[in-house]
């Protein structure tokens, strides 16, 4: 079978039929997103008067690339699940469904970004060479979505229930990652550096870093973050190989 094909063709038809499901249609792939920034923005940059200067364009450089995140990991928990049909009657590599759902989202993702930038554009935020360290970062959170994502699909046929903590988890991360407040500000220093072991913390610190300060990446913690989603993708890849025949009986039950 010609998997990159068959991938390709699978991408393009579940975009399109995404889209038809709704009157504005690819319109919704960057109007979520945005709604979720309003949302948080009226909370705590009016509600609770949270907010510091360029609020809105802080809170967007970590509120986009954490939806990414979120929206890939909860789609991605139940690929395999939803797509039973094809596994039961076709022989195909299991990773392929949540690798599926990572590029859709992906995809989806680019254009969400676009707007992002035109934004911060209309914000006084101008591209200088240092946004160039936005590629790397991209990367490393495209590699930290896709480790996270196999994990979840891979463990949600075993223990179907496990959605919902996921789901919890994904919200206690948004919280602990500084989407809507400066780690600086709030934790003491010698608690700074843990905070930043949570990789998504370390990507939004970064995302800010280069767009709204104007500085290069931190390259050691995105290199650690990368190596680190790049083996647990390997090591995934091995574990639904093993696991085919497991996955096939799961989902025919």
């Amino acid at each position: 079978m010609n998997y990159l094909s068959v991938f390709k063709t699978k991408l393009f038809l579940n975009l399109r039929a995404e889209a038809s499901k709704t009157y504005l249609g690819y319109l919704w792939w960057v109007l979520e997103p945005g709604l979720h920034v309003v949302v948080l923005y009226f909370v705590f940059g009016v509600f609770l008067q949270r907010g510091t200067e360029h609020f809105v364009v802080f809170l967007v450089c970590g509120l986009i690339p954490f939806l990414w995140l979120s929206r890939t990991v909860s789609n991605s928990a139940s690929a395999i699940l939803v797509n039973r049909g094809i596994i039961n009657q076709t022989a195909i590599h299991k990773a392929f469904f949540p690798l599926l759902v990572v590029f859709q989202d992906f995809t989806k993702q680019i254009f969400v970004f676009l707007l992002m930038f035109a934004f911060l554009g209309m914000n006084g935020f101008l591209p200088g060479i240092e946004w160039l360290g936005l590629v790397p970062i991209i990367t490393t959170e495209l590699l930290l979505i896709i480790a996270c994502s196999l994990i979840a699909a891979a463990i949600v046929p075993f223990i179907p229930d496990i959605r919902y903590i996921i789901a919890t988890g994904l919200m206690l991360l948004m919280f602990g990652s500084g989407i809507f407040y400066s780690y600086e500000q709030v934790l003491l220093p010698q608690h700074r550096q843990w905070f930043l072991l949570n990789p998504m913390a370390n990507l939004v610190k970064n995302y800010r870093q280069v767009i709204m300060h104007g500085e290069w990446p931190d390259w050691q913690a995105l290199a650690i973050i990368a190596l680190a989603s790049t083996v647990v993708i390997f090591l995934m890849l091995r574990v639904y190989k093993r696991a085919d025949t497991a996955f096939a009986r799961l989902v025919a039950q």
